[in-house]
């Protein structure tokens, strides 16, 4: 609890001074403020005098759950507000860009590492209004963890490991199904198969389909390690692992792995799905008439809230069979 409660409080400090900093129109406001510019997030649209103080007020309630975290156990009430909150900052606030981040900096690093690419095009990828992206996110991940701890209580499992192998079961097909839905559409396009689109959309975007494709392949590799949430090669290292080999899996190791890459994938989904509602152009000019071009976003925010049931279940079942709780 020590580190999520030092994360939250070293945060609430320092933004609730640059929130207020902002709302008077200081320098380094990490939104479009209203501008055009490559932000998608809920506070771009508003003006920096809205968004300074709404980021000031979350700083002044994670200030006060950091205080309360420190002194004890959370109380009931300000567990499910430290929830709320984080889930507004790591999950609703945040856009595509944390994701794409996430999945290309490390390819990015490795083609650097070997010289296909230079340093400087990562870190012009990290660029402020990104980092603090990453920042909110982390932060918000600190608040649900504090929060969700402390309604857990000394309450252990929840239902038994049969009923949570059936849950993660139904979980991981929906986390399975929705990837390979963008995978079809999108290295379809790469192989110039016109999948829920038209052959003139399908020209047009030519040039920018490896990236789908890319995120594509992302995506199906996701969709591979999550079935391990409910095979046995997920709880015991396969023999094909070097040194690993026969070992038993950390339960930790999958389960956090999912549940980090599910907040950016639900953010980015959230993200997509708001633009539809309010017909903001989420994409190339004309994608909103092509039902391939949105519709597979749509459905990221199940995706996202489906991985995150599966490795929960998953972590449920591993420590009630190893009596860990």
């Amino acid at each position: 609890m020590v580190v999520p409660v030092l994360i939250i409080g070293v945060w609430s400090v320092s933004y609730l001074a640059l929130g207020l900093l902002w709302a008077l129109g200081g320098p380094g406001y990490p939104f479009d403020a209203g501008r055009a510019g490559a932000g998608q997030t809920l506070l771009d649209p508003v003006p920096a005098a809205v968004g300074g103080s709404v980021l000031a007020l979350s700083a002044l309630v994670a200030t006060g759950v950091a205080v309360l975290a420190a002194r004890g156990p959370l109380n009931r009430a300000p567990a499910v507000v430290a929830v709320v909150a984080g889930v507004g900052l790591a999950v609703v606030l945040p856009d595509v860009r944390i994701m794409m981040t996430a999945g290309y900096l490390p390819v990015m690093l490795a083609a650097a590492l070997i010289g296909q690419a230079e340093f400087s095009l990562i870190a012009s990828m990290l660029t402020w209004p990104i980092v603090n992206l990453l920042i909110m996110t982390a932060v918000g991940v600190s608040l649900m963890v504090t929060g969700t701890r402390a309604l857990l209580g000394g309450r252990r499992q929840p239902f038994s490991a049969v009923g949570a192998l059936r849950i993660g079961r139904y979980a991981t097909v929906v986390a399975v199904a929705v990837p390979v839905v963008y995978a079809v559409t999108r290295l379809g396009w790469l192989l110039g198969v016109p999948v829920g689109i038209s052959d003139e959309f399908l020209a047009y975007i030519a040039e920018i389909t490896p990236i789908g494709a890319g995120l594509a392949v992302l995506g199906l590799i996701g969709a591979g390690l999550t079935v391990g949430l409910v095979r046995p090669w997920g709880e015991i290292w396969p023999r094909w692992v070097p040194f690993l080999r026969g070992r038993p899996i950390p339960a930790r190791f999958p389960a956090y792995s999912a549940l980090a890459v599910s907040l950016p994938i639900t953010s980015a989904g959230l993200m997509y799905v708001r633009k539809k509602l309010t017909g903001e152009q989420a994409g190339p000019a004309g994608s909103a008439d092509e039902l391939g071009a949105w519709l597979p976003e749509m459905l990221w925010p199940l995706w996202g809230a489906a991985l995150a049931v599966a490795a929960v279940a998953y972590l449920s079942r591993r420590r009630h069979l190893a009596h860990e709780w």
